[in-house]
C-alpha cells in the first residue's frame, strides 16, 4: 500500500477544515427554514455542486465498483438508466416544480397539504424507516473503502467507523442545510480531483486489452450483454429506470435540493444538468471495479477489490487526495441523509402524533436529536449486518420501500383529482409489501415454498412494489370516492 505521511496530513487538514466550516456556518442559520432548506436561495450553479456531492459518497463508489468486479462492463446499463430517470424529472419537473411551488421542506408535508394528517404521519414513517435501512450500510462499506486504501487490518474496521460518524454529526448537527451547501462545493472540487487522479492511475497500470479479455473469459456474453446477465434482464432493467425517476423526484436527500431551490425554475436546471452527470457517476467506479478484476482476479471479496487496487496503483500524495475526496464524497451523503431523515422524523412523525405542530426551536432540537441516534443505529447496523447478494441491490430495494408508494401518492395527488386518502394509504402500504417481504424471506430462500420464491427475487421485487403501490392507489381512490372524497390541491405561486 502506498499510503504514507504525506497522505495522512491532506486526509487530516481536510477533516480538520470541514468540521470548522461547519461551525462557522451555524452563526447564518436563523430559523427552521435556514436549517432544513437553506432559506431556499441556492442557485444552479451550487444546487449542481452540492446535488452531485450529495448523490456521491465513498459507499457510491464502492457498490459501483463491486457492480463492475463482479457483472463486467453490462453494469454499464445502471448509469444510462439513472442518468435517463434524472434527467426527465430535470426537464419535465416532474413532481418536484410543483413540491417547489408549494413551499414544503419534506414530502410528506405534501401528503397532509393534498390527502390528510394521518396520511402525513404514515408516510412519514415509511419515509424515515425506509431511508434510515437504506442508508444502514453506508458506514461499513465506507469502512472497507478505507481500510482496503489505507492498508490498515480489519479489525480496525470498527475504530474507523466510528471516527467517520462522529465528524459528520458535529457538522450535520451544528449547520444543518446550510453547512452541507457551504461545504459541498468545496468537497466536489476535491472529489473531482481524487476521481480524475484514481482513474489516471488505473489507466496507467491496467491493460483496457486485457480488461477485456479478462471480462470475456472470466462472464462471457454476460459480462458485456446486461440481458445476458442473470442479474439483470428485462425486469431490473424496467425497474431501475423507474426507481431512477422516482428516486430523481422524490428522494428526500436530493429533492431537498429541489426544495432548497431559488425557485421552480431553477430546481428544474439543477436536477437536468446534475442527471447527465449520472452515467459517469456510475461508470467510472464500475471502470474502476472491471480494472481490479483483471489485476487481482475473481477471487477476492467483491466489496474489498476495486478499493485494494486503488490503495496499491495510486502514488503516494496523491492516494491523500483521493483518501480526501472520498472522504469529502461520505461528508456530502451523510449529512443530507440524516438530515433528511431527522427532519422527516421530526416534522413529520413526532409532531404529526400530535395535534399541532412544533415550534422552529423544538423541530430543529429534535431533528439534532434523531440525526445522532440514526449515527449510532448505522455503526451498529453496519456492524452487523450481512448484505444479500450486491450492496446496490439492498439499497434499491430498500429505497423501494418508500419511493415506490411515494411516487403512487405524489404523482397521483398532482395530477390525478381523483386520489384520496384511502388511495393514499394503500400506495403507502402496498408498495412497501414487495420490498420487505423480500428482506425477510431472502435469508430463507432455500426452504421456502416454491409460490413464494419469486419474492426472494430482487429485481421482481423490485418492480412488483412499484404496480402495487400503483394499483393501491388507483382503486383505493375509485372504491371510496363518496366515502372519502378528495381534497382539491390549490397550487401557489412563487412570490
Amino acid at each position: 500500500m502506498n499510503f504514507g505521511t504525506i497522505d495522512w496530513v491532506v486526509t487530516a487538514a481536510y477533516l480538520l477544515g470541514t468540521v470548522a466550516i461547519g461551525i462557522w456556518a451555524k452563526r447564518y442559520v436563523e430559523n427552521l427554514a435556514g436549517y432544513l432548506v437553506a432559506g431556499r436561495k441556492v442557485k444552479s450553479s451550487l444546487g449542481i455542486a452540492t446535488f452531485v456531492a450529495t448523490e456521491l459518497g465513498t459507499v457510491t463508489f464502492v457498490y459501483y465498483g463491486e457492480l463492475g468486479y463482479v457483472a463486467g462492463f453490462s453494469a454499464f446499463i445502471i448509469g444510462i438508466l439513472s442518468m435517463a430517470g434524472y434527467v426527465l424529472v430535470g426537464h419535465t419537473g416532474f413532481i418536484i416544480a410543483a413540491l417547489r411551488r408549494l413551499r414544503v421542506m419534506t414530502i410528506p408535508e405534501f401528503y397532509e397539504i393534498r390527502f390528510s394528517r394521518k396520511v402525513r404521519l404514515v408516510g412519514g414513517i415509511v419515509l424515515f424507516l425506509g431511508g434510515v435501512l437504506n442508508m444502514g450500510i453506508f458506514l461499513k462499506f465506507d469502512g472497507i473503502f478505507l481500510s482496503e486504501v489505507m492498508g490498515f487490518a480489519p479489525e480496525a474496521l470498527s475504530a474507523i467507523m466510528i471516527v467517520m460518524i462522529l465528524v459528520v454529526i458535529a457538522y450535520t448537527i451544528l449547520g444543518g442545510m446550510f453547512s452541507i451547501v457551504v461545504t459541498d462545493f468545496m468537497q466536489f472540487v476535491v472529489l473531482a480531483m481524487g476521481m480524475f487522479v484514481a482513474t489516471i492511475a488505473v489507466l496507467a497500470n491496467v491493460d483496457l486489452t486485457a480488461m477485456s479479455e479478462t471480462v470475456s473469459s472470466t462472464l462471457g456474453d454476460a459480462g458485456v450483454d446486461p440481458f445476458a446477465n442473470p442479474r439483470f434482464g428485462w425486469p431490473f432493467v424496467v425497474w431501475i429506470l423507474v426507481s431512477s425517476t422516482a428516486a430523481g423526484a422524490l428522494w428526500q436527500p436530493g429533492t431537498s435540493k429541489a426544495l432548497a431551490s431559488e425557485s421552480p425554475a431553477v430546481a428544474k436546471r439543477v436536477f437536468f444538468w446534475t442527471g447527465l452527470t449520472f452515467a459517469g457517476r456510475a461508470m467510472i467506479p464500475m471502470f474502476w471495479g472491471v480494472a481490479a478484476l483483471a489485476y487481482f482476479g475473481p477471487d477476492l471479496a467483491s466489496s474489498a477489490a476495486m478499493p485494494r487496487l486503488l490503495g496499491a496503483i495510486v502514488p503516494s500524495g496523491f492516494l491523500g487526495l483521493l483518501v480526501a475526496g472520498m472522504l469529502a464524497a461520505s461528508m456530502s451523503t451523510y449529512s443530507a441523509y440524516l438530515l433528511a431523515w431527522s427532519s422527516v422524523f421530526a416534522r413529520d412523525v413526532v409532531a404529526c402524533a400530535g395535534p399541532n405542530d412544533l415550534s422552529e426551536r423544538t423541530t430543529v432540537a429534535v431533528t439534532r436529536i434523531v440525526a445522532g441516534t440514526i449515527g449510532v443505529f448505522l455503526l451498529v447496523f453496519g456492524l452487523w449486518y450481512q448484505i444479500p447478494d450486491t450492496a446496490f441491490q439492498y439499497l434499491y430495494v430498500t429505497g423501494a420501500m418508500y419511493t415506490s408508494g411515494a411516487l403512487g401518492c405524489v404523482a397521483a395527488g398532482i395530477y390525478w383529482p381523483r386520489a384520496n386518502s384511502v388511495g393514499a394509504y394503500c400506495a403507502l402500504i402496498m408498495g412497501a409489501v414487495a420490498p420487505a417481504g423480500f428482506l425477510m424471506l431472502e435469508k430463507w430462500r432455500d426452504t421456502l415454498p416454491h409460490w413464494l420464491s419469486f419474492m426472494t427475487d430482487v429485481n421482481i421485487a423490485g418492480l412488483l412494489s412499484f404496480i402495487l403501490a400503483g394499483l393501491g392507489m388507483v382503486a383505493g381512490s375509485l372504491w371510496t370516492q363518496r366515502r372519502s372524497p378528495p381534497r382539491i390541491l390549490v397550487h401557489t405561486e412563487e412570490v
